[in-house]
């Protein structure tokens, strides 16, 4: 039988040392002797198990929160525009065609700006989609890089990104469900310790994967270094194919030791295929064809000239000729196309500025949304923030601009991601190109943003329809672009004027999907009270040195006010305003500790460090610094804070010490300079002592540093101890590394010893680790059980072998099967009975369901094993289990080749005991004809008094058995033995109260069963029949003699003795006989002859016409009783009464 455990945490009680030896006792000891430690109690929350599948909501749900990016919809975006046709070049290099077939290789793809570097990433793509990815074992992912993303574009949203792809539509790792729900309950998203573990389980899953990398240049420097170094580890450990596309200047490529540098460039084939194809499109051009059929020729001339491979250059040469208006026009712009991009975009520009002013206006502004929005703007959002003016108080929609129109304003220099509804720049290049024509873009766009915000629409934030009023989302940016400012006191007016408002729109921003939330608002110590959401506090966070200098100056503030400004400062390292801030006396440095160390600020930390901060203060997160530091995982602030004399053994609500939270967290770096720095190991946390917590995290490094430096083994938790813990989670090495350190192997947990864990997890080679360390194998555990007994009712061979050949007790009494023989034999292992067997195994002790193992193989109806156990020695006369005897339990199970067998060994017969009494009455109740002659002929006494029924006979007719009835009453069964359950045969019949006890009932009454008999559960067979409503029987019954109840016989000798003819004194002893004593439900009648009261009311349909007194009644009264009774009963149901006199008449009754 397989016994899971499931392993969970719930509470930790750490005692102080241990007790003396047990005092003399019996069987168990006495108990020990009293701790003398210091007494520590930790508690912690039970994280049950969860076997659920997740649904395929709940799946994307945890994919969604994994990543916030959609590569999917980019790469069909851009493979959509794509030339098609082009970049067959690429796919017949030879360095590419090796870079397929060869993992663990990079391919560099270098390729200058606007040279065609992400199509070429596409086609890439989607080559690999179509000729690998249909083999499950082979995995693709990518990431398009974008400089527009730099808010959500780090390291730890890319690496998510790749595990993400790789899940899609595959069953969700037990893993990633279990980041999932540990980050739920805060809405956080997972860190990049967490994802680094999710990515080796991913990609252990396949046994190749292609991974694309676009665009590398876009991705910032300190964390694109990072990310490479990720990448090459990667690249080194698992079958990844790695191709990434860069600019020239990026010279990274030294991560990798296998790399191939391929050069990109716009191959003249594939401009020639763009060019060709946009001349179908263009409907000036088209035109212009017919008057002039050389025209085509010119232009691809004059477009392919000089781009030196960027095919960016065409795009932009092709958009300036679209504009042309005549053939004159188009032949002079060919000669004056732009030689570079700088030139190209100069034209744009001119071209821009030469549309009508309204054009010229939006075209100019939408530009400079664009190019300066922090994160790319959706469409919706360009389109209202473009129809905002200065001045206007809510949003005019009549002023809302078509995408279409803005996109043919400016000119080819703004493009629409499609899938995602997001405008873009036509490249990174105008980025830079376009900063110098609006100088003063962040703060026209914050101001804009402020406008927004107070429109008169918003007055109620909890109705605001999101769909509606885009922009509304994109302007919590307002105070990111008011920091860009040179000139941020020009806004101080609008920032004060938001402060008011703050914290609802806070509060809405953070309700957003986790994609839209952005870190500004949703991470840091910002203010719970919306009273202090204060000009200053919002200074503070978005670094306006300029507004909270001016504010320092000319205003006080209330203290929480400058400790809310310094939080926030310093949690996002602004060191201009925490230098600002602690220039006043009243500014406490500690306020900036925590925000400091949780923001991985080093500076801050070090600058508040030097103006005196309380290095051990606590937040109002009840938690010091260096737990702070800790959880955020910066080893430079755990370092400073350590060297500067923290106090590492501070113990913060709800996480625990500075240790204990770094191995939380799997921090071995702070872990050993937490060690190294004498941090107490014995004080713990949520989840108990830190070496509990690393075993429970299946940490090998992290416990063998705890365990190198002393932590003591024998404190645990409610579940059991470390080595316990390790042995659940069957994690060997530690199990290993905590036996090699002398763990105690017999103090277990919630289940028992680890041995016996380990035999219940089936773990073979822990199971061998704990037994060459001379665990005690005989130790009674959970369920009364033994490591063996388990091993047997898990069918496990190996173990069952290992635990009798290093001497355990095959003879111990215990569990639900009694012995290791008795369970060997429910599990019908023939392999294991003989094991134990040949160990020399007690095949007659007594115990458990079966009494004996040769009784449970009789149930079981294992021949084999019974003959193994018959030719061992058992007994078959044995008396004991369930079934008494190994007779009654074949008999019972309707074995005949077992009962045969059995007669082999002249077993005696009327051995009885237990449920069936003998084996006879063990069969009788069951079909088996030919067992019950072998019984019979055998010799087994069918008239024997035992068991729950008494007799054969009555298991027989109480079980409907109809041929083994007349079976037994030809062989001479006595249908009148009193005895059993049911007292008779007869009765037991009429018990079984179905539809076939009629036919039992009748062929019983027909062998001669008495039904005057008393006695059995319902005391009759006739009180049964009316018990259960069995009226047909019960009219068999009286037909054969049988009397009422003993009150109806009282009541029939009482009016059979009586004179009185009165009909009324008859029809009221009568009611007697059928109604209880205190029925209120009667009327008062009267008989107007003779003056005699009775209470009387209708008689019940089923009443006993052959009772005697109803015949003795019918005899005496000619009827009229029952005249009267039935004319009463008429009277009855048209009015019934309660309490109501009626008269009654002889007369009345006759003349009737």
């Amino acid at each position: 039988m397989n016994t899971p455990i499931h392993f969970s945490i719930s509470a930790i009680s750490v005692y102080g040392g241990f007790g003396g030896p047990g005092g003399p006792g019996g069987q168990y000891g006495g108990s020990g002797g009293v701790g003398n430690g210091p007494n520590v109690t930790i508690h912690y929350n039970t994280v049950p198990p969860d076997n659920r599948r997740p649904s395929d909501e709940e799946n994307r749900k945890i994919l969604d929160w994994l990543s916030p990016f959609n590569f999917f919809q980019r790469q069909n975006d851009i493979f959509e525009a794509c030339q098609k046709g082009s970049g067959q070049w690429f796919l017949s290099l030879q360095d590419f065609k090796t870079w397929l077939s060869s993992p663990q290789k990079v391919l560099w793809c270098e390729g200058i700006q606007g040279a065609g570097k992400t199509a070429l990433s596409s086609l890439v793509i989607n080559y690999i989609q179509k000729t690998y990815t249909t083999a499950s074992s082979t995995g693709l992912a990518w990431i398009y890089l974008d400089y527009k993303e730099d808010q959500v574009q780090t390291k730890t949203t890319l690496l998510s990104s790749i595990c993400h792809q790789l899940w899609v539509g595959k069953p969700m790792p037990k893993l990633l469900q279990s980041l999932y729900a540990k980050h739920l309950p805060q809405k956080t998203r997972p860190t990049l310790d967490d994802i680094l573990g999710l990515l080796q389980v991913t990609l252990l899953g396949y046994s190749r994967i292609f991974l694309v990398i676009d665009a590398l240049d876009e991705f910032s420097n300190p964390e694109r270094v990072v990310f490479l170094q990720e990448l090459a580890k990667i690249v080194m450990r698992f079958p990844v194919h790695l191709l990434i596309t860069v600019r020239p200047h990026i010279v990274l490529y030294t991560y990798f030791s296998q790399i191939q540098r391929v050069e990109i460039g716009a191959k003249e084939e594939d401009i020639t295929l763009y060019v060709e194809d946009q001349l179908k499109i263009l409907p000036n051009v088209m035109s212009m064809i017919n008057a002039r059929p050389n025209l085509p020729q010119e232009i691809k001339q004059g477009v392919i000239r000089d781009v030196n491979g960027m095919f960016l250059l065409v795009k932009l040469r092709m958009a300036s000729l679209a504009a042309q208006t005549n053939i004159e026009s188009l032949l002079k712009a060919i000669t004056e196309l732009p030689e570079d991009l700088s030139a190209a975009y100069v034209i744009t520009i001119e071209r821009i500025n030469s549309q009508r002013k309204s054009y010229k206006e939006l075209a100019l502004k939408a530009l400079m949304w664009v190019a300066n929005a922090i994160r790319p703007l959706t469409v919706a959002e360009l389109c209202q923030a473009l129809a905002v003016e200065p001045g206007d108080r809510s949003l005019h929609f009549d002023k809302v601009s078509t995408i279409e129109i803005i996109l043919a304003a400016c000119a080819g220099l703004v493009t629409i991601d499609k899938e995602l509804s997001v405008a873009r720049l036509v490249h990174y290049t105008a980025q830079d190109w376009l900063a110098s024509w609006f100088p003063n873009a962040h703060i026209e766009i914050a101001a804009t943003c402020f406008q927004y915000l107070e429109f008169s629409e918003f007055s109620n934030l909890e109705r605001l329809d999101n769909e509606k009023y885009p922009l509304a989302v994109y302007a919590q940016y307002c105070l990111e672009h008011t920091g860009r400012t040179n000139c941020e006191m020009e806004l101080i007016t609008r920032v004060e004027q938001f402060a008011s408002k703050t914290y609802l729109w806070q509060h809405l921003w953070r309700t957003l999907n986790w994609y839209e939330r952005i870190q500004f608002w949703a991470n840091g110590p910002w203010p719970e009270d919306k009273e202090d959401m204060q000009t200053l506090v919002l200074a503070g966070a978005g670094n306006l040195l300029s507004i909270t200098q001016h504010l320092l100056r000319e205003r006080q503030f209330d203290t929480r006010f400058y400790k809310c400004a310094l939080s926030l400062a310093a949690y996002r390292g602004h060191s201009e305003i925490v230098q600002s801030l602690l220039s006043f006396d009243i500014v406490c440095p500690e306020w900036g500790l925590c925000p400091a160390a949780q923001g991985q600020q080093t500076g801050i930390v070090q600058m508040l460090l030097d103006n005196a901060a309380d290095i051990n203060t606590v937040s109002g997160k009840h938690e010091t610094p260096l737990c702070t530091a800790v959880w955020a995982n910066s080893e430079a602030i755990v370092k400073m804070l350590i060297d500067a004399g923290a106090d590492m053994n501070v113990v913060c609500d709800g996480h625990g010490t500075a240790l204990y939270i770094a191995v939380c967290r799997d921090s071995e770096h702070i872990v050993k300079m937490l060690i190294d720095a004498g941090a107490d190991m014995m004080v713990g946390g949520q989840y108990g002592t830190p070496l509990y917590t690393a075993v429970c995290r299946d940490s090998e490094h992290i416990v063998k540093m705890l365990i190198d430096a002393g932590a003591d083994m024998m404190v645990g938790g409610q579940y059991g101890t470390p080595l316990y813990t390790a042995v659940c989670r069957d994690s060997e090495h530690i199990v290993k590394m905590l036996i090699d350190a002398g763990a105690d192997m017999q103090v277990g947990g919630q289940y028992g010893t680890p041995l016996y864990t380990a035999v219940c997890r089936d773990s073979k080679r822990i199971v061998k680790m704990l037994i060459d360390a001379g665990a005690d194998m005989n130790v009674v555990c959970d369920g009364h059980r033994t490591a063996l007994y388990t091993a047997i009712c898990r069918d496990s061979e190996p173990i069952v072998k290992m635990l009798l050949d290093a001497g355990a007790d095959m003879n111990i009494v215990g569990g639900e099967y009694g012995t290791a023989l008795q369970a060997a034999t429910h599990e019908r292992s023939e392999r294991i009975m003989k094991m134990l067997l040949d160990a020399g195994a007690d095949t007659n002790i007594i115990a458990g369901q079966y009494g004996t193992a040769l009784q449970a193989a009789a149930y079981m109806e294992s021949e084999a094993i019974a003959r193994m156990l018959l030719d061992a020695g058992a007994d078959v006369n044995i008396v004991a289990g369930q079934y008494g005897t190994a007779l009654q339990a074949a008999a019972y199970s309707e074995s005949e080749p077992f009962v045969k067998m059995l007669f082999e060994m002249a077993p005696d017969m009327s051995n009885a005991g237990h449920q069936w009494g003998i084996a006879l009455q063990a069969v009788a109740g069951g079909k088996s004809e030919p067992i019950v002659k072998l019984l019979l002929d055998a010799g087994a006494d069918i008239n024997i008094v035992g068991g729950e029924y008494g007799t054969a006979l009555q298991v027989a007719a109480h079980w409907m058995s109809e041929p083994i009835v007349q079976l037994l009453l030809n062989a001479g069964a006595d249908s009148n033995i009193a005895g059993g359950k049911y007292g008779t045969a007869l009765q037991a019949a009429v018990a079984w109260n179905k539809p076939e006890s009629e036919s039992m009932v009748k062929l019983l009454l027909e062998a001669g069963a008495n039904p005057h008999i008393e006695g059995g559960k319902y005391g009759s067979a006739l009180k049964a029949a009316k018990a259960l409503g069995q009226q047909a029987i019960e009219q068999m019954l009286l037909a054969a003699g049988a009397l009422a109840t003993d009150h109806d016989v009282q009541l029939s000798s009482q009016i059979i003795s009586s004179t009185n003819v009165c009909p009324v004194w008859c029809a009221g002893t009568l009611c007697k006989a059928y109604f209880p004593e205190g029925d209120n439900e009667y009327d008062e009648v009267q008989c107007l002859d003779c003056k005699w009261w009775s209470h009387i009311r209708c008689l019940p349909q089923g009443i006993n016409w052959h009772d005697p007194a109803v015949e003795f009644i019918c005899r005496r009264c000619n009827l009229y009783v029952f005249l009267l009774l039935c004319k009463y009963s008429s009277i009855n149901r048209q009015a019934a009464s309660k309490g109501r006199n009626r008269y009654f008449s002889l007369q009345r009754v006759c003349q009737s």
